[in-house]
């Protein structure tokens, strides 16, 4: 039986000292071999000069759990698009549970290929958003119950995460970039079905928000740890805020908040402040209706990781340089477009 394979989850580092050089080896032939068809699966190793003089390897007999500890180097795109399929061995390797407990689909290029902030595709995709999204219900399915992390971009849609969501008792985790086919509909629905989240993180999903949703999210999540929003924001463009971040207030384990160009107040913030008392880090960045003062200061005095906008002052109003007051930041890992 295969050795459990850990998955790394989302923001994990890479090790240090990077691939062996036997998975060097080895991701390459995975990365080619489906592609050098004509030239079967006994394909000599590469880098090793005369080639003539190599035995050839069956790469279809290796061990399932080598595999899948090649197969967590590519992702699950790679290995869905035919890293996988190269042949029975691998195709098995390829189903392991343990495989699917992390599964990332939005660092591709495929993926940016959809199209841009705009709605337009620069490029003819190689693969649609119902293709994705197939190919993700295929991750869902080869997790068995396990899916702890998912991560994706622009492809998601209320039916997907639906799928997910009925499929996922363990999930703990959830990235969604630029995800305009969700609705706040299918976004409590899916946080509804997984009570285990410990982690959101919605960066420019124009239709999830507002307090219900963050009010009902708390109460189905009660473990929640981190919950990260990024939004549009400009100086220019500050506007009321409709209350909506008072829906925090119910989050009450939450470790970390960030609010990205959210239209929070210093009022609605002391009222988020007061329902998260174990807040350690706060992230206020291009939150313009913000006033830095002291009091606001002081009232975050006990927050170890804080990021605030700066004191807007009368003489110089369009300056908008923020002010970091922490060693260490929040990564939101979206796009930057």
């Amino acid at each position: 039986m295969a050795s459990p394979v850990r998955r790394p989850g989302y923001g994990d580092r890479p090790p240090q000292d990077g691939l062996r050089a036997d998975d060097g080896e080895l991701l390459t032939i995975v990365c080619c071999c489906f592609i050098r068809s004509g030239e079967g699966m006994d394909a000599p190793p590469i880098g090793t000069g005369d080639d003539s003089q190599v035995p050839a390897r069956d790469w279809s007999e290796l061990p399932l759990d080598a595999l899948a500890s090649v197969f967590v180097k590519l992702g699950a795109i790679e290995i869905l698009m035919g890293a996988g399929l190269v042949c029975r061995s691998w195709l098995h390797a390829a189903k392991l549970p343990d495989l699917w407990r992390s599964v990332d689909m939005a660092r591709h290029k495929v993926v940016d290929d959809i199209f841009d902030i705009f709605g337009v595709s620069p490029v003819e995709p190689k693969i649609n958003c119902d293709v994705l999204c197939a190919m993700a219900r295929v991750a869902v399915d080869r997790s068995r119950g396990q899916l702890e992390v998912f991560v994706a971009k622009r492809f998601v849609t209320d039916q997907l995460l639906e799928y997910i969501g009925d499929r996922s008792p363990a999930l703990k985790a959830v990235v969604l970039v630029s995800c305009c086919g969700v609705s706040n509909q299918g976004f409590t629905q899916l946080v509804a079905r997984c009570p285990l989240l410990e982690d959101l993180m919605l960066v420019f999903c124009p239709k999830i928000g507002g307090r219900d949703v963050y009010e009902a999210t708390g109460r189905a999540c009660p473990q929640l740890k981190r919950f990260r929003l990024k939004k549009r924001a400009f100086c220019f463009s500050a506007g009321k805020s409709g209350g909506e971040v008072l829906g925090f207030a119910a989050m009450h384990e939450l470790r970390t908040l960030a609010l990205a160009g959210s239209a929070v107040t210093n009022d609605e913030l002391a009222s988020v402040l007061d329902g998260c008392p174990r807040l350690e880090s706060l992230d206020l960045r291009d939150c313009f209706n913000i006033v830095a003062d002291d009091a606001l200061r002081a009232r975050c005095a006990g927050i170890e990781s804080l990021v605030l906008p700066p004191l807007r002052l009368e003489v110089d109003d369009e300056d908008y340089e923020y002010e970091t007051l922490c060693s260490r930041d929040v990564d939101f890992g979206g796009d930057s477009d």
